[in-house]
Order: C-alpha cells, then structure tokens, then sequence
C-alpha cells in the first residue's frame, strides 16, 4: 500500500472516525455548498461510495498541455485539465448525463425557451480569496467567447441559426439573464463552458483594456505561465508543472462540493499526472504499480485480463465510446498535384473502400468494437443509424462503405492515376507518384496508422508515416496548408451541435478545407450548414434527428472529407484500492476533475 498523506481539511472529521453524519461532529455545510447524495437509491449518483479522506492518486499522461486557456485552447487535454480547477455554469452527472446545477444554483426557461435566467450561488471564492460573482461570467461570454479579438473555437456554440448570438445580461451580482430572439435548442448546453476570473484576466483584453494589442488574451494562461498565477474554483488546483515529467495538482480547500455526511469534497490529496507515459509504457507502469488508473481500448483487453487477478486491479469495460478516429486529406495542402486528387470525391471514395474496417475490430480492438462511418457517434441519440430520435440501431440510413479493391481500383482510374511503370504505385501524369505524407501524433495510433498504409498500398497509394509531436501536429493542422494527410481523434458527443466547429464549413476546426470558409465553398457544404442551423432551430427533438440523418448521409456521400476507421468499446483499468475507480468507465468523463473528486484511497 502506498505511503499516504495528511488528510481532508474543511467541515470534515478526523478520518479515524466513523464515515456517518451521527459520528461527526461537523461544521454545517455552507450556504454555497453543493451536497451530493452518493450511495442513495434512485440518485444519479447511487453507485457511488462515501470515501475517506487523504493520498495521492498517480495518472499517466501523454504530451505537454498546449495551454492552460480552455478559452483558446483546441485539443480535448487543454478541456481536460480545466476540469480539474475550473467549473461552468451548469454540468452533467458523470454517470447518467443528465444536467445538473454547478456554479448556477437554478436556472428558469422561459415558456418559448428564449429566455434562462440563472441563479448563481452565493459564497464561492476563487483560490485567490476573491469572490466569485456574475461578472465572472458576463467576463468569460461576453468578453471571452463572444469578443472577435479572442481565438476561441467555441463561439460557434453560441452562433444562433441566423448567425446572431445571445445576449447575456447581469440583473445583480448572482442573477444571469440570457435571451434569444428566435429558437435555439443548445441554449443551455452552451453554459457548461468554464468560467474564468475576471479579476485575473481583464487586463490582457484589448475590449476591457486598450493599452494591450488586440488578441493579447490568446496568450494568456499559456503553458510558459507561472502555475501561481493560475486561480480556480474546481476540485483541483496545479501546483506544479515540468515539462516532459508531470503535473501535479492539490485539492482546492475552498471547493464548495460534499458528500451528504457533510466531508468536504475532494478526497484525494493530491493528483500526480506523470507526461509521456503512454501506450505500451503506460500499460507497463500500470501493471508495476505506479499508475493507479489508465485508459485505454478494448484492444488491450486479453493482455490486463491476464494481470487482473494477480496485480489486484478491475478491467472496466464501457458501452460505446464517443471518440471518432479518421483519416483526412487536405484539400488545401500545398502540393498541387495532392490538392487536386485529394479535391477529387472519387479518389477519397477509393481510399474509403480500400480499408478493411472490420479488420481494424478485429486486429485492433479485440473483436470489442464497431466499423464507423458517421461524423456523429454510435452512443448518440442522433446517430442516423437508428430508426429515430433515441431509438435501437438499424443501419438503416448507414453510408456503409465496404471493403472492396476491385471497386477502389476503378475509382482510382477515373481520377486518371495508373501504375505506368509495374512498381505498384500509381503515378500522376507528370510521371510522380501518388504518395503522401501521412501525420500522426499519438504513439497509441501508430499501429493504426501502420494498417492504413499497408491497405493504401493495395491500391497503389503510398503513405509516407510520419510521426509528429502532438501539440506541432496541431499547429500544423491549424495553419491549414501544411498537412497532407493526417490520422487523429476527435470526442464527440450526445448533441451534434458540438461538433458544428468542426463539421461546419466556416469552423476555425474544418481543417481539410480551410479555404470553405473564404469562398471556396462546396454545394454540399452550404447544405449541410444549413442542417445544422436547422437542427439547433427546432425543440422537436425527432425533427432535429431528420435533419442530422441527413447531414450524416450527405457527409459520408458528398463530402468524406474525414474518413473514418472503426472505433474501440471503452476501457479503462483501475486497482482495487481507488474507491469509487468504476467511474473511470465512463468513456464521456475521461477522467477529469469530473469524477477525480469521488476518488478516494481505501484502507489507507
């Protein structure tokens, strides 16, 4: 058992003492306090345990965060890390999804869902000591998200179907207002966005402070920043970051969240992030005992089957994971004669063909997977799979693109690319060969990334692999001409609206065809921005289901310009000592300060 450090602060008892609300002689929980009711029948939460207080809890992690500013920041691990130290409005309960008040205490929709008006909760400070109030939100939408001077991804959240955006007003220092003028269903989903102090903040914006450059604030809370600097209001704040060695992050002793026996939450101490430690190494030291809790897929199932009983530790299968792995060409990229074939939807339908999706379950994820062919997941509601809103999944509407080389091989002919010379790669007329750089930038793609040449071969395409750091894979990929080719993920999730960013043609995230959004716009594409503003315009949730069915369609048939592999059942493997470690099975948390503060360390 690992050596285990001073225990909880806060209106908790010493730990010695029995875990009831009989037993301790607690403080009472504040007027801010945010109570979860854990272990209670009928509760969102009832899977859960009341834990125990103190320790430190050891996570692998891969590259460096590319910012601590999930305002700017565009990667999942730069949301990640704001889930441990900041909080948003409103949130969803790890376990089933549904909302739930965070740093909004209530909120009111009007009857013609174009009004909400939140109530926030009284008493929160930031770690700093200063007080949380609405002009921290007001700061964070207004300022932030909604401010032209600001690179932030996620103002296409907020964009109305007739392009406007909310207005977000203050009525006094703990009452929000916001108001549209025409029917937006993702209105609420658009306040789980975390708030930043604006005490901290403002004078890196040009809009609040013109004595700075416009666009300073993309620079703020970069990773060159002194943690010190950085105050929050979640479970977790960082207390310490080396670059290529580990993050480690302290509970917040003023996190206004407890358990219904009144133990302030969180358990833990102390969270270790240990960076570079993933794929085979992470597996490794998991399995050695350093790493209490690890992702992975369901490829890995056979190999920690093997270690489960003798090392002490539960593999935890999920059910579907929301992550879409894909392939996509550049339609801008520099290379003139790849800009045209890659441009030709013909060529992309080749490359479609030519992978062997049910290989890829089979080889990569132990049989414990699905083939994928829509931008929206499987797990979600809108999944135009199923026969309707929410219901069982047909394939019916699937774009489904078989394994099939002889049709590949015709594709490619039609693209006017031939074998001239015998050697088994196609060749442009200009007698070069059809060969591309393909990037990737998670060592856990690799074996994937090996599969996609070897099939690409097969049609006489050559994929040059080439593995790039992360965080330059994405500065490249934002700089829009430099990628050829590029394998990557992207979490999705239940509403498609999420994905607007990226799937959306004027989206600051619509990498493979940047020049979309400066005229260079396909039919297909006005079209399916068009069928997003009219699924985010309708509160008939069946209605909007018609309207991604057919966006999915006309991706998969017009568009490809992402073409997807197949995807894992979730999996994770936590040791039998991190109580409540089944929450590590919710592919939706991917751990996070989410579900870090039910953690706790047993029989320390």
């Amino acid at each position: 058992m690992k050596l285990l450090t001073a225990a909880c602060v806060g209106v908790a008892l010493l730990v010695s003492m029995p875990l009831s609300i009989s037993a301790k002689q607690s403080d009472p929980i504040p007027e801010s306090g945010l109570v979860w009711n854990l272990g209670v029948h009928s509760n969102a939460l009832e899977a859960l345990e009341a834990g125990i207080c103190g320790g430190t809890l050891f996570l692998a992690g891969g590259s460096n965060p590319e910012t601590w500013n999930p305002v700017i920041g565009v990667t999942g691990y730069t949301g990640y890390m704001a889930s441990y130290f900041l909080r948003s409005l409103i949130s969803r309960y790890p376990t089933t999804g549904e909302v739930h008040g965070e740093l909004a205490e209530s909120w009111e929709v009007s009857d013609d869902g174009l009004t909400i008006t939140f109530s926030l909760r009284r008493g929160i400070i930031w770690s700093d000591g200063e007080a949380f109030t609405a002009d921290d939100v007001l700061f964070t939408y207004n300022d932030l998200l909604l401010n032209d001077d600001v690179a932030s991804g996620a103002r296409e959240l907020l964009r109305l179907p007739s392009g406007g955006f909310p207005v977000i007003t203050k009525l006094d220092d703990f009452t929000i207002r916001v108001t549209v003028g025409e029917a937006f269903r993702p209105l609420l989903d658009a306040f789980t966005l975390p708030i930043l102090p604006r005490h901290r903040l403002w004078k890196s914006v040009h809009k609040l402070n013109p004595t700075v450059p416009v666009g300073t604030f993309n620079s703020a809370w970069s990773v060159a920043t002194p943690v010190s600097e950085l105050v929050g209001l979640g479970p977790f704040l960082i207390e310490e970051y080396v670059p290529g060695q580990a993050i480690r992050l302290k509970r917040n002793p003023d996190y206004y969240h407890y358990d219904q026996t009144g133990t302030q939450l969180p358990y833990l101490d102390e969270i270790m992030i240990r960076l570079g430690v993933s794929g085979d190494l992470a597996k490794l030291r998991f399995i050695n005992g350093e790493i209490d809790m690890i992702e992975t897929d369901s490829g890995e199932m056979p190999l920690l089957k093997r270690w489960e009983a003798r090392k002490g530790f539960t593999v935890v299968l999920g059910d579907v994971d929301y992550e879409t792995k894909f392939l996509s060409l550049n339609l801008d990229t520099k290379d003139e004669n790849l800009r045209g074939l890659f441009r030709e939807l013909a060529f992309r339908r080749a490359v479609s063909h030519s992978i062997d999706r049910q290989r890829y379950v089979e080889a990569q994820h132990s049989g414990l997977g699905y083939p994928l062919w829509s931008p929206i997941s499987v797990a979600s509601p809108f999944y135009a799979g199923r026969e309707g809103f929410g219901g069982p999944i047909t394939e019916e509407n699937a774009v489904v693109y078989d394994y099939d080389l002889e049709l590949a091989a015709k594709l490619l002919d039609e693209c006017g690319v031939f074998d001239l010379d015998g050697d088994g790669v196609r060749e442009f007329e200009d007698g070069s060969k059809v060969q591309f750089a393909l990037s990737y930038g998670v060592r856990g793609l690799e074996s994937i990334a090996l599969m996609l040449a070897d099939d690409l071969e097969k049609i006489g395409v050559e994929a040059d692999l080439r593995y790039v750091r992360f965080n330059t894979l994405v500065s490249d990929i934002l700089e829009g001409t430099v990628i050829e080719g590029v394998l990557i993920a992207s979490a999705g999730g239940d509403d498609p609206h999420a994905e607007v960013n990226m799937y959306g043609s004027t989206g600051s995230l619509h990498f493979w065809h940047y020049s979309a959004s400066e005229g260079d716009q396909y039919e297909h594409e006005a079209r399916i921005d068009e069928l997003y503003r009219l699924g985010a315009s309708t509160f008939d949730m069946n209605e909007a289901f018609e309207y991604y069915k057919e966006l999915q369609i006309l991706f998969a048939t017009e568009d490809l310009g992402l073409i997807f592999t197949a995807a894992p059942l979730y999996m994770c493997a936590v040791y039998d000592y991190i109580g409540n470690g089944q929450l590590c099975g919710l592919a939706s948390a991917i751990y996070g300060g989410d579900i870090a503060e039910f953690l706790y360390i047993r029989d320390w």
